[in-house]
C-alpha cells in the first residue's frame, strides 16, 4: 500500500484534521492521533490498525502499490473526451449584437449575418444522423445576441425537440443573452422551447453597467434589462446572473445582490462573478484580476450570498474529466454561417476554425488536435500537481493563448472550501437530529 499523491490534510480543530482526497473526492475528519499513525506508516512503514487502514482505503487515501494514479486520471479523461453517447452544440444563430461591451472578445466577429434556412436544415440533419447513436443532446444558444434571431432559435428548438422526443433522446437547452430583448412576449414563446436556464449579465448598478455594456452608438441598457427581469419574473426559468469584474468593480456583486434582494428576486436569479480577461487583446491586462485573486473574491462573495436553501456546500470540489466542450470530441460551436469551432471564444478567428457543417473535412490548421490531444497527465506544468483531478489542465482556451494563469480556482481556495464544507455537513447533521427527536 501507498498514500495517494492527491491527499490533502488541513488543520481543523485542536483534536482533528480535515482529510480530503482528490482522486475519490472523499472528505472526512481524522483524529490527530490517527493522522499521526498514518504519517508513521507513510514515513517509517510502521503498520496501522486494521480499522484505520480500512477507512483510509475506502476514501482512496491509501491505494495499492500497483496503481498509477495518472493512469486512472488519463482513463477517466479519454473516456469522457471521446464519449459518443452525447452530442453538444453551442449555436450562434446570428453574429449580430446591439451592445458594444468594452471587454468583448468578439468585436471583430460581430456582423449582421444571420443563419440561413440551409444552415439550419444542416444542423437538423446532423441531429437526425445521430439518432439511435446518442442518448443526450444539449444546446447552448449563443451569439452575437441570440434574441436578435429568436425566430431561428424558436424554429430550430421545435425541430430539435420533436426529433429528441421521437427517438427518446434527452434534450437540454440553455441560453446566454444580454437580456435587453427579454420581454414577456419573448418569455412566453420561450416557455415551449425547453430552455431550462438563462445566463444574463449585469455588471453593477446603472452608472457602472451602462459604462461597461452600452448600446452600439451609445445608450443605456441597465434599466431595460432590469425591467425585463421584473416584469417577466413569473415566466423566467432559473437565471444565472453574471457580474463581470476586474480590479475596479469587485464591489458590484454586493450592490447587485442587495438590488435583487430588495426586489424579492433571489429565489430565481442567482448572481455570480465572471472574470474579465485580456486573452483576445480587447482589454487592459493591468485591470484584470489574477486567477488567485479572482478565486478568493468569488469564494467570499458566494459564501456571503449563500442561504439555507442551498443543497450543497459553496464551491465544493468536483472531479473533472474533460474540462469543457473545447476538449470534448462531440461538442462544437457553430456560428451563423455554419463554421465550426471548439471554443466560443474562438468565433470569428480564421486560425481557430475546425470545419464547417456543410463539409465532412476536418480543418488542417491543427486547432482541433491541440484542443483534443492535450494531456495534462503528461504535461510538465500539470502532471505533478496535487490538484490535477480538480483541474485537468485548466482552461483550454487560455492554454492555447499561452496564458500562464490558466489554473482553476481550487488551486487557491481548496482549504477554505473544505473547511466550510465540513461545517456545512455538520450543521445539516445537527438539523436532521433535531427533526428526528
Amino acid at each position: 500500500m501507498k498514500p495517494s499523491k492527491y491527499n490533502h490534510f488541513f488543520p481543523y480543530s485542536e483534536t482533528q484534521c480535515i482529510a480530503y482526497n482528490g482522486l475519490s473526492n472523499a472528505l472526512a475528519l481524522i483524529d490527530k492521533s490517527k493522522f499521526d499513525e498514518f504519517n508513521s506508516f507513510c514515513n517509517n512503514g510502521i503498520p496501522m490498525s486494521e480499522d484505520l487502514n480500512k477507512d483510509l482505503r475506502k476514501g482512496m487515501f491509501l491505494i495499492d502499490d500497483c496503481i498509477d494514479e495518472l493512469d486512472v486520471l488519463r482513463y477517466r479523461m479519454f473516456s469522457t473526451r471521446y464519449n459518443s453517447d452525447t452530442l453538444s452544440m453551442t449555436i450562434a444563430p446570428t453574429n449580430d449584437c446591439q451592445f458594444d461591451c468594452i471587454y468583448c472578445y468578439e468585436k471583430d466577429a460581430v456582423s449582421n449575418k444571420y443563419m440561413t434556412v440551409e444552415t439550419q436544415d444542416k444542423l437538423v440533419e446532423i441531429l437526425e444522423s445521430r439518432k439511435g447513436l446518442i442518448s443526450h443532446f444539449s444546446v447552448t444558444w449563443y451569439g452575437g445576441e441570440p434574441l436578435m434571431a429568436f425566430d431561428i432559435v424558436e424554429s430550430l428548438s421545435k425541430r430539435f425537440i420533436a426529433i429528441c422526443k421521437e427517438n427518446k433522446i434527452q434534450y437540454h437547452a440553455s441560453m446566454i443573452s444580454n437580456g435587453y430583448m427579454l420581454d414577456r412576449h419573448i418569455l412566453k414563446r420561450m416557455e415551449h422551447l425547453d430552455i431550462s436556464v438563462l445566463q444574463i449579465t449585469i455588471d453593477g448598478l446603472p452608472e457602472l453597467h451602462n459604462k461597461m455594456r452600452p448600446l452600439k452608438g451609445g445608450g443605456d441598457t441597465f434599466e431595460t434589462i432590469l425591467d425585463n427581469l421584473k416584469n417577466g419574473f413569473d415566466l423566467l426559468p432559473p437565471v444565472s446572473l453574471r457580474i463581470n469584474i476586474d480590479k475596479d468593480n469587485t464591489h458590484a456583486g454586493e450592490e447587485i445582490y442587495k438590488l435583487l434582494q430588495k426586489n424579492n428576486m433571489l429565489k430565481k436569479i442567482k448572481p455570480y462573478f465572471g472574470m474579465i480577461t485580456n486573452d483576445a487583446g480587447t482589454y487592459s491586462t493591468s485591470q484584470c484580476l489574477s486567477m488567485c485573486d479572482f478565486s478568493e473574491i468569488t469564494y467570499d462573495f458566494a459564501t456571503r450570498t449563500s442561504d439555507e436553501s442551498d443543497s450543497s456546500p459553496v464551491q465544493y470540489p468536483t472531479l473533472k474529466t474533460a474540462v469543457c466542450g473545447a476538449d470534448s470530441a462531440n461538442n462544437y460551436v457553430v456560428d451563423a454561417e455554419g463554421t465550426l469551432y471548439k471554443c466560443w471564444c474562438d468565433i470569428g478567428r480564421d486560425d481557430r476554425k475546425v470545419g464547417s457543417i456543410s463539409s465532412t473535412n476536418i480543418s488542417t490548421n491543427n486547432t482541433l488536435f491541440k484542443y483534443l490531444l492535450f494531456d495534462p497527465t503528461t504535461a510538465d506544468s500539470c502532471k505533478d500537481c496535487n490538484v490535477l483531478p480538480l483541474c485537468m489542465g485548466g482552461c483550454p482556451y487560455k492554454r492555447m493563448a499561452g496564458n500562464d494563469d490558466k489554473c482553476t480556482n481550487h488551486k487557491y481556495i481548496l482549504q477554505k472550501c473544505l473547511s466550510d464544507a465540513i461545517s456545512f455537513f455538520q450543521e445539516r447533521k445537527n438539523q436532521e437530529k433535531q427533526v428526528s427527536v
